[in-house]
């Protein structure tokens, strides 16, 4: 009886652990490093290099690993060197689960297969098909600015329904994959990937409008978990950007996004540990564009330290 009871004991004093598996071609002899995403940083784990494991890599997540984003960099290739462009990398899900991928260095996302992973099989079914919706959306937007500046209201009305069903099918694709996989971390992310529907019948300057007044009310930030993921502060970034324009000069830049901050803070407080890491967020970036107003503003209207 009491060597059954130690076995039980003994069994549940060592976690279980997790471990990534990824299959790459053309990985040239760069030290590969694994690590954690929390919105913009990444914080790495471990490393390893290719001529140890001659094509396969093999990570350990630590045992108190968090349900998150985690990310692999493979390295630069020779024109991202010269250019100086991000390195290959690959980011990915993992919720408790062994993770295996098969992918190639000249196109880590473009050319990856998951071998295992039920997180991952869904969220990279889903991005490739949010990839071409998008791109059909984008192309059309064009279009119907093109003929709104050429005032040719007739084409606009012909492309009007078309765009307008294409952001329908999307925001359906984002809640029917969303609330198939409920119970999955991937579900939350995807459930915050929603966008403002824009009618195609408005003007550019209209839609514009419409988005910034539109964005938050399908978005949750209640949920600490994202923290360990970019989709809160893709989303802030997103928003930030509608309110930018080429041709500001610094001060009109800096009333703009003085504008957008008093949108953004009322709709990210529902939840304190994702307000104090967004307001972080936010503080940080306008340090890094040096807009000391915009900083001030912070720390005087919401008592936020800058």
């Amino acid at each position: 009886m009491s060597f059954i009871l130690f076995v039980i004991i003994s069994g549940n004093c060592f976690a279980q652990t997790f471990t990534v598996e990824v299959q790459i071609k053309n990985q040239p002899t760069h030290n590969i490093i694994f690590g954690s995403v929390k919105g913009d940083d990444f914080a790495p784990i471990d490393s390893t290099s290719i001529k140890q494991t001659f094509g396969k890599i093999t990570f350990t997540f630590p045992e108190n690993a968090h349900p998150g984003i985690y990310r692999i960099v493979f390295g630069l290739t020779a024109a991202a060197r010269i250019m100086n462009e991000p390195p290959q990398q690959l980011d990915f899900i993992f919720d408790n689960e062994n993770l295996a991928f098969d992918t190639d260095f000249k196109g880590p996302v473009d050319n990856l297969k998951v071998i295992k992973s039920k997180e991952n099989t869904v969220w990279f079914g889903f991005l490739a098909k949010d990839k071409v919706i998008r791109q059909n959306i984008e192309i059309l937007g064009k279009e119907i600015d093109s003929y709104w500046q050429k005032r040719d209201s007739a084409n606009v009305i012909k492309l009007a329904n078309e765009y307008n069903q294409l952001q329908m099918e999307r925001d359906m694709l984002v809640m029917q994959t969303s609330q198939e996989n409920r119970g999955l971390f991937v579900s939350q992310m995807i459930k915050n990937l929603r966008e403002p529907l824009l009618d195609g019948y408005l003007t550019p300057a209209e839609r514009k409008l419409s988005y910034k007044k539109e964005f938050f009310k399908s978005l949750d930030f209640t949920n600490p978990a994202l923290i360990y993921s970019s989709v809160y502060t893709d989303n802030i970034f997103k928003y930030l950007v509608s309110y930018n324009q080429l041709d500001f000069t610094r001060k009109q830049r800096e009333t703009e996004y003085i504008k957008a901050i008093d949108i953004i803070v009322p709709n990210i407080k529902q939840n304190q540990q994702v307000y104090q890491f967004l307001m972080g967020y936010l503080v940080h970036g306008f340090k890094v564009l040096q807009m000391e107003n915009v900083i001030n503003y912070i720390s005087k209207k919401y008592n936020y330290p800058g």
